[in-house]
């Protein structure tokens, strides 16, 4: 794709990686409250950080258009720095002080890391590698871009000795993009949300670098 620029991730891009997080994963759908879902949405893409040591993102007109952030278990240099760490542990104590509503919001929003944990279990073993983060704006999509974002992280992987990682997504995301890229889809549950009429599919998908 023309004009578009790839860099690493810089703390600048922080709130339009929040704003991609929110649009891709549709948190604004079960938590109203506006300093909630602001809380919620640092404290993902900070726990994604503290758990990476790789990222790559694109850049066209100056403005964000995809990320992809990933870790190597081997690899000792991570992204996280002090600041990360502090700006999850605040974030996660505002939630302590959350109204009744807003701990119900927060319950439906751990179904899910719930179930990542339940759909790799046994299988983490499996991996030396990861992909933490991947999104790509709806309005670039099929012009590229996560095709070369996912090359980048191939590349670190490889140069990191790593032979499998695994990535979570689901229904809500372009989930086909890892079918048609050769990804291995290795365990999915449907997860029922309280608070909307709505259902999840959640899937856990691998990918061999041999």
């Amino acid at each position: 794709m023309k004009n578009v620029v790839y860099r690493n991730l810089e703390k600048k891009d922080y709130n339009r990686i929040k704003e991609l997080i929110n649009n891709a994963f549709g948190f604004s759908e079960f938590i109203k409250d506006s300093d909630l879902l602001e809380c919620i949405l640092n404290i993902y893409l900070q726990g994604c950080l503290l758990d990476s040591s790789f990222s790559k993102v694109a850049v066209k007109d100056n403005v964000v258009i995809g990320i992809i952030l990933g870790n190597a278990k081997n690899d000792k240099k991570h992204l996280r720095k002090f600041s990360n760490i502090l700006s999850w542990v605040s974030s996660g104590a505002k939630l302590a002080f959350s109204s009744k509503e807003n701990k119900n919001a927060i319950k439906e929003f751990s179904k899910v890391s719930q179930t990542y944990k339940e759909i790799i279990q046994g299988k983490e073993d499996n991996f030396q590698g990861s992909i933490q983060l991947f999104i790509v704006s709806e309005e670039s999509r099929g012009l590229g871009v996560g095709k070369t974002l996912i090359k980048y992280l191939s590349n670190y992987m490889i140069d990191m000795k790593v032979n499998s990682i695994y990535l979570y997504t689901d229904t809500r995301c372009n989930y086909g993009f890892y079918d048609s890229q050769n990804f291995d889809r290795l365990n999915e549950k449907e997860i029922y949300f309280d608070t909307i009429p709505s259902s999840l599919n959640i899937f856990l998908y691998g990918y061999k670098f041999s």
